[in-house]
């Protein structure tokens, strides 16, 4: 998983110039991939024929740093309790260098402790995830910030993308400045995929198609391609569908790779209790009135998709 532009000290890098690689990966509005068929991945919350409201590309791994971070945390405490008691010990032989050793190490263990539950934040200590609504009526974007302002941009007026981080590679929104070439906000639209096959280019192909033909040719053209809304429309999850989520990454045709998921199964069963946590302990997204004044959906909508259509255990 990658966490670039929400982690700490780990921003999407602004104030800087289109480069080759955005003009050579670059998605255009009003221009058909005719090889690639929409693609909604497990990112569409609503569609209707008002908006499309999608997850980040953080919520379908949210979960694994909680549990990395915060076990290694609970590690470290509690070997430094065992240095604390070490130094203890050699206080009371009359060894000062042996306790002053003993503390210091208790100290710095539990300063690793304290960075990993930092860095472990951006997972608790915010949101449940950081919805983006597409309006083809208004024709605009509204993207969810970490900080729970809304980033407020005309679709025609965002320079669309693909970028990576590491190995992973995603639909990148770039904000530009007047000048059309510097840029000023960045955000990752939908979800993400290893860039290293051709098949991983017709993927995020596929993704972009999905939510293009939804703005520019209408939800009837993709409506047909969702078979899962996630349940998270102004409430958390639940601990079922987070373990769903966490498992689709384990999930594979292939079967060599669908034996590596199920011995992974225990590290993808403490991951379920991470997010589970994560997830309470997050507050919930909520649009500003402003925003859900131009997001009205019309009682007879025929294209009004939500978690309503997944099975019972899953809504």
């Amino acid at each position: 998983m990658h966490y670039q532009g929400i982690v700490p000290l780990r921003p999407f890098p602004v104030g800087r110039r289109l480069n080759e690689q955005d003009q050579a990966y670059r998605l255009l509005q009003g221009s058909r991939i005719e090889t690639s068929e929409p693609y909604s991945d497990l990112s569409v919350i609503k569609l209707n024929s008002t908006y499309l409201e999608l997850v980040d590309k953080y919520y379908l791994g949210k979960g694994w740093m909680t549990l990395m971070a915060n076990g290694i945390a609970v590690m470290m405490i509690l070997f430094g309790l065992w240095f604390l008691t070490f130094g203890f010990e050699k206080a009371a032989a009359g060894d000062s260098a042996g306790a002053v050793s003993g503390a210091l190490a208790a100290l710095l263990l539990w300063l690793v402790s304290a960075v990993g539950i930092w860095l472990a934040r951006f997972e608790w200590a915010y949101y449940t995830h950081y919805p983006i609504r597409l309006n083809r009526q208004t024709r605009m974007v509204h993207v969810f910030r970490k900080d729970g302002t809304v980033l407020n941009i005309p679709w025609d007026e965002v320079f669309f993308t693909l970028d990576h981080d590491a190995r992973y590679w995603e639909i990148r929104g770039h904000v530009l400045k007047a000048d059309g070439e510097t840029v000023e906000e960045t955000f990752a639209l939908g979800t993400f995929s290893a860039f290293n096959r051709g098949e991983g280019l017709q993927k995020l192909h596929a993704h972009w198609e999905f939510f293009r033909r939804y703005m520019e040719e209408g939800p009837e053209a993709v409506a047909g391609y969702v078979k899962q809304a996630l349940p998270i429309d102004k409430k958390r999850e639940s601990f079922r569908v987070g373990y769903e989520v966490l498992a689709t990454g384990y999930r594979h045709p292939n079967p060599i790779l669908s034996l590596i998921g199920w011995i992974q199964w225990p590290l993808l069963a403490l991951s379920s209790v991470g997010r589970w946590v994560a997830m309470r302990i997050s507050r919930i997204p909520e649009w500003p009135e402003e925003i859900e004044a131009v997001n009205q959906v019309a009682l007879d909508d025929p294209y009004d998709i939500d978690a309503r259509i997944n099975p019972p255990e899953l809504r």
